[in-house]
């Protein structure tokens, strides 16, 4: 038996069942070209309700955004039934296509987040027809409603890491915590404090029970959190956090040397011998080599600084054990106790209050460079979007680029 051309056009190309197209016309609006599609239900009317057979009463229409199709929005005008029903009442005929009031179907919803993923609202309100507040509805209507699996979609971990992320300007923060074992983002919250960092711990309990590791910069909000969640033994400094850290103190250093200096000797230091110094010495050439005996020959305090920093971070490229380790640092930190320069000595008392948290390292070795890839990430989506003033649409658009948000998403939504 040979389907009617209409409902052909209904089920192929709109991809709508138990509908007929009756007319397709095109309309000018507000400077857009539309496509006008006219559908009407091929089932007979009957009471939503006790489902009895019934004449129509009258019909109304609803307008639904429903698709694209060459850059042109497609426009459902759905004849809506009503029926009088002598138990029910005066009632309007159940449809599929759109989420109860919404004006989107759930296929153009669909669309939208695929689009959305990828492009920025205003890419995708031209690609698909639509006004950019129109896509930006659909878009965070469909994003809520994956939201309510969020937490069901996201597998149980074994090592996560936290970060901030600035978000806006005038230091608006929020506290990202990232799955290291797929590089996926959990969940991001509000603020740096432990607060924040609590909130996202207490949200994800359940999907915690595995937990081994927590991996994070020097942050004391962060540590404090952890270790009011879980135990100071789960936090893992990550290494090169504490080589910037050391880096930072070696800048203090060379600046005090370069103080003393005259002028035309500050400004040779500065130019050639910042860079070198800061670089490892497994990075380094035979050309730095030779610098580095230079130096050694023209400032011996710089020479001295420099060592003193390799000596601190080659602890921490080697695969030693934690009792070790502890041995080494205690060594360092009393023979920087001693230095001349107050950058090294502050940074010996923070590593003595902190020796029990650093030597996690050498019992796993787990870096934050996975949360500071997804940093990349969301600082290229603020960027696309030139900024969000909603933070929960900020939060739903990360989670969609770069975490388990779009894992809920089906045919069958």
């Amino acid at each position: 038996m040979q389907v009617p051309l209409e409902e052909q056009i209904s089920e192929v190309l709109l991809k709508l069942q138990g509908y007929s197209v009756e007319r397709i016309e095109e309309v000018e609006f507000k400077d857009r070209k539309q496509i006008h599609v006219s559908i009407s239900s091929l089932s007979p009317a009957q009471c939503p309700i006790c489902k009895t057979a019934l004449p129509v009463y009258d019909t109304r229409t609803r307008y639904i955004f429903h698709a694209s199709i060459l850059g042109r929005a497609v426009i459902l005008l759905l004849k809506r039934r009503r029926v009088n029903c002598p138990r029910c009442g005066i009632r309007t005929e159940e449809q599929g296509i759109a989420d109860g009031k919404k004006r989107h179907s759930r296929h153009l919803e669909r669309c939208v987040l695929g689009y959305t993923e990828k492009l920025d609202n205003k890419s995708t309100a031209k690609l698909l027809g639509y006004s950019v507040s129109s896509v930006y509805r659909i878009d965070k209507a469909g994003l809520s409603r994956l939201e309510e699996s969020l937490i069901s979609n996201t597998p149980k971990m074994e090592h996560i890491s936290l970060d901030e992320v600035a978000y806006e300007k005038y230091h608006q923060y929020a506290t990202v915590l990232t799955n290291q074992d797929d590089g996926k983002v959990v969940d991001i919250h509000p603020g740096k404090s432990k607060s924040s960092a609590v909130a996202l711990f207490n949200k994800y309990s359940d999907k915690l029970d595995w937990l081994e590791t927590v991996a994070m910069d020097f942050s004391h909000s962060y540590i404090g959190a952890t270790r009011e969640c879980f135990a100071e033994h789960y936090i893992v400094f990550d290494k090169f956090h504490v080589s910037q850290y050391v880096n930072r103190c070696l800048e203090k250093v060379r600046r005090e040397i370069q103080r003393k200096l005259p002028e035309e000797l500050r400004y040779q230091i500065k130019k050639h011998v910042r860079w070198l110094i800061l670089r490892r010495d497994c990075n380094m050439t035979q050309w730095h080599h030779d610098r580095l005996e230079q130096l050694k020959q023209d400032n011996a305090d710089l020479f001295e600084a420099y060592l003193i920093k390799e000596e601190l971070l080659s602890i921490f490229d080697k695969d030693i054990s934690k009792e070790v380790a502890r041995d080494l640092l205690i060594n360092w930190c009393d023979m920087a106790s001693k230095s001349a320069y107050c950058a090294f000595r502050n940074l010996a008392k923070s590593i003595l209050n902190k020796l029990n948290i650093l030597l996690n390292w050498f019992v796993k070795h787990i870096t934050n460079a996975k949360a500071e890839a997804v940093n990349n990430v969301i600082k290229t989506l603020l960027k696309r979007a030139y900024g969000y003033k909603d933070f929960d649409y900020f939060r739903l658009k990360v989670l969609q680029r770069c975490g388990y948000l779009m894992d809920g998403l089906t045919h069958s939504n």
